[in-house]
């Protein structure tokens, strides 16, 4: 039996519906590709599975070319289950390098600029942990 770790502690609320940062939905210019967990700045983010960093690119900000968010980069782990993509982080682990469910990986990053707080959502911050999944040998990040 697997054994998944959580990717945050304490594991926060997972948005829902039409909520900004739930899967699937819809934004000003397109559908939302995975979930945001809202958390503290700095956040630690474990794996959630072992696996080996397949890779590591800028995710958000000026250097991915989205001038409207904080510049974050993101990992991608291949697992024995597909690859997890983590992004909006600053992470501490190289492209190559196996990890083990739990493992450290990195911190998040505020990827919102200030004044985009939305407090009509709960739990809603400036920082947030971006995961998306993907099937075995994906080696980017859906654009």
């Amino acid at each position: 039996m697997r054994k998944w770790c959580s990717p945050l502690v304490p594991f926060p609320r997972i948005p829902i519906d039409d909520e900004p940062g739930a899967f699937g939905a819809f934004r000003k210019h397109d559908r939302h590709t995975g979930v945001d967990l809202y958390c503290e700045d700095e956040a630690n983010v474990y794996a959630i599975d072992a696996g080996t960093v397949v890779a590591g690119e800028p995710f958000t900000g000026p250097k991915a070319g989205t001038d409207f968010w904080e510049d974050t980069d993101g990992i991608m782990i291949e697992s024995p289950v597909g690859v997890i993509g983590y992004g909006e982080l600053t992470p501490i682990v190289k492209v190559g390098e196996k990890v083990e469910a739990g493992k450290l990986i990195g911190k998040v990053k505020r990827v919102l600029k200030e004044g985009k707080e939305r407090p009509d959502i709960p739990g809603h911050s400036l920082s947030m942990l971006h995961l998306e999944w993907y099937a075995p040998g994906t080696k980017e990040f859906v654009v």
